[in-house]
């Protein structure tokens, strides 16, 4: 006997195939991709415009089978943090966060994530393998199911993994986040964020309903980003906002550069005047993260005295700029503090000298 197929996740040309397959017409492919992201319908039976025959063939052959949470936290500050099953012990988490100006939900794209950054916890993980689409959209169907959300929200893929490494599943996902039929966000209700990977960055620069997109800088010399962000090595800073510049951004949209400002690494005000210098030509805004300090990572939150004056330089230098508080931390969900127990390789600084 056959499983049966799992129709969550699936494109509206790969929909189709399996209404075609049943002998049913494409339109029957978007009804059954409304009921499943629109009405959040996972009940056949609950499909009220199909025959009662095309129910039971869906029901003899098909599942609609999101991937669901064995765990969740709740932080004083009003977010929660999911823990994801993704099968085999492997799990990743999502976190809800009630904002001003509606939700924002931050998604995982890969298990684990091979970067290796030295100030994310993720990175001490490794990289496990890569989500399905239907894996990083059902973690937003499910928060959204739970919460009753029928208004629009928002989506960071800043969960655990680089989503560019991840390209093709996270372009199948856009397309469902974005379709009337899917979710029906606008592009810029989403964020994809990258440590950098300039090819994919380029590729993903051509997908037609852009997202908006942030770009993990957090340092001003290449001896020290490579340092923390390995991947420096392969892409450095001058080839990374290069890419950047060229990227098709809005008129009135920009690019975000996110920054993590760890004490006494990359907070000094001479970071500050070399990250003016670096984003003079690049229409952007920065969002300026003090590190969350966790367990098992050794760096540490600059002061607010260090943060005021780190901001005052690229005030003056008229680089838009935030700081942004991250949500969550009481219950290990915020900005780099997403990871599961899976063969923890053990953190250590990494400090060259400020050249």
């Amino acid at each position: 006997m056959h499983p049966k197929k799992n129709v969550f996740g699936l494109s509206p040309d790969e929909l189709v195939a399996v209404m075609a397959s049943e002998g049913e017409k494409p339109f029957r492919a978007r009804q059954l991709q409304a009921w499943i992201y629109r009405k959040r319908t996972v009940d056949f039976d609950a499909m009220t415009d199909f025959s009662k025959a095309l129910r039971e063939k869906l029901k003899a052959g098909y599942v609609v089978d999101a991937p669901q949470y064995s765990e969740k936290h709740q932080s004083t500050d009003g977010s929660i943090k999911y823990i994801f099953d993704m099968g085999k012990g492997q799990q990743v988490e999502a976190v809800y966060m009630p904002m001003e100006k509606g939700v924002t939900m931050c998604l995982s794209s890969q298990v684990g994530c091979a970067q290796d950054c030295s100030f994310c916890l993720t990175a001490q993980m490794g990289f496990i393998r890569n989500l399905s689409p239907g894996e990083i959209v059902g973690q937003a169907h499910i928060i959204a199911q739970e919460h009753g959300l029928d208004s629009p929200f928002n989506v960071v893929m800043m969960g655990m993994g680089e989503p560019l490494l991840n390209l093709a599943n996270l372009l199948k996902s856009l397309d469902l986040f974005t379709s009337e039929l899917g979710f029906d966000l606008s592009p810029k209700r989403i964020t994809v964020s990258t440590s950098g990977h300039v090819r994919n960055l380029k590729l993903l620069g051509e997908y037609p309903k852009l997202p908006r997109i942030a770009v993990s800088l957090n340092a001003t010399t290449d001896e020290m980003r490579t340092a923390l962000m390995p991947i420096n090595q392969r892409w450095n800073i001058r080839e990374l906002l290069a890419a950047c510049s060229e990227l098709p951004i809005p008129p009135r949209d920009k690019l975000t550069i996110e920054y993590v400002l760890l004490r006494g690494i990359n907070d000094s005000p001479q970071d500050a005047r070399r990250l003016v210098r670096l984003l003079a030509n690049i229409r952007c805004k920065v969002n300026l993260i003090p590190f969350n300090e966790t367990e098992g990572l050794e760096y540490k939150q600059p002061d607010k005295s260090a943060i005021e004056t780190f901001r005052a330089v690229l005030d003056r230098g008229k680089i838009l700029n935030l700081v942004r508080w991250s949500k969550g931390r009481d219950i290990g969900a915020a900005c780099g503090q997403l990871a599961t127990p899976v063969s923890q390789k053990g953190a250590h600084v990494r400090q060259p000298s400020q050249a």
